[in-house]
């Protein structure tokens, strides 16, 4: 009976209160991630350094006399990181949730240490995909779509837009993104995916690219062919004016389709698509084709 209760009172004394984590908290574990998540890139650890420096200030109140405890959490956000910085901030936002679960202590703490790391290796390459499907593989090149004509003419402003873009965009989101982690801890990640809402914003954003794609190939993209086809009554018929008349560059939108189908079969091998370019295009002028 009286080994219970001593049983009883150590699991007692490991439960503790940390200092509660507040807003100003988060907001700078926030922007350090921002600022170094890019930085300390290595292949041996990739983006742990960042983690865990952004995760300093955060782990240092949980455990303000405990020096053991902070070395092992220390040590477990050490291990290889790696994600899209900007999506892939929520977790973080979990993390911190998780973290002061476990300097709170308790039974569970033990198991609570060990889903942080599996959360991390399990969340960060899917987040990652969402992160650079959306951030770098449609939002990006739609921005830069819509400043290209306006740089051409000499529009300074226009240049800096992206990069005004970039810094804003991905600051206003990846605070929403942690704050929104750590109030709904591991589930708000689930939701995120399961919701499918992310996949609807995606295909749009998606097939807007495409559409301001078509419009910039269209816009810069020329080639015309000289040839004639002089008939026997001596009459001479202009290909470029009649395939104008049908569909207006239907010969740069034919190659630009013609270089999306390469890429879609044999793979993104932009050096050979190049010099294919390169070489064709000499040729063809030089047989006055094109």
């Amino acid at each position: 009976m009286s080994t219970k209760n001593e049983a009883g009172k150590r699991i007692e004394a490991k439960v503790t209160t940390p200092p509660p984590i507040t807003k100003r908290d988060i907001t700078k574990s926030f922007v350090i991630w921002h600022a170094f998540s890019e930085v300390s890139l290595n292949f041996e650890r990739l983006q742990a350094l960042a983690f865990c420096n952004s995760m300093v200030p955060i782990l240092k109140k949980l455990y303000p006399n405990d020096k053991e405890g902070l070395s092992c959490a220390l040590q477990r956000h050490l291990a290889m990181y790696n994600t899209e910085a900007n999506w892939g901030v929520v977790i973080n936002g979990i993390t911190i949730a998780l973290e002061e679960k476990v300097a709170a202590g308790g039974e569970d703490s033990a198991e609570t240490a060990e889903l942080i790391t599996g959360l991390k290796a399990g969340l960060m390459g899917p987040l990652a995909g969402i992160g650079d499907t959306l951030d770098f593989g449609t939002l990006r090149p739609i921005v830069m779509g819509i400043c290209i004509p306006f740089v051409m003419q000499g529009s300074v402003f226009a240049a800096l837009i992206p990069l005004f873009y970039q810094v804003i965009y991905m600051a206003v989101t990846s605070n929403i993104l942690i704050n929104l982690g750590y109030s709904k801890g591991r589930d708000s990640i689930m939701n995120i995916l399961q919701s499918g809402a992310i996949h609807k914003v995606i295909n749009g954003f998606g097939m807007f690219g495409l559409l301001m794609m078509g419009a910039l190939s269209a816009t810069y993209v020329k080639i015309t062919t000289p040839l004639v086809i002089t008939t026997g009554g001596g009459n001479s018929i202009a290909i470029q004016e009649m395939l104008d008349k049908i569909a207006p560059c239907l010969i740069p939108l034919l190659v630009v389709f013609a270089i999306y189908y390469f890429i879609k079969k044999k793979g993104p091998h932009y050096l050979q698509i190049l010099c294919a370019v390169i070489i064709v295009s000499l040729l063809f002028s030089f047989l006055g084709v094109l």
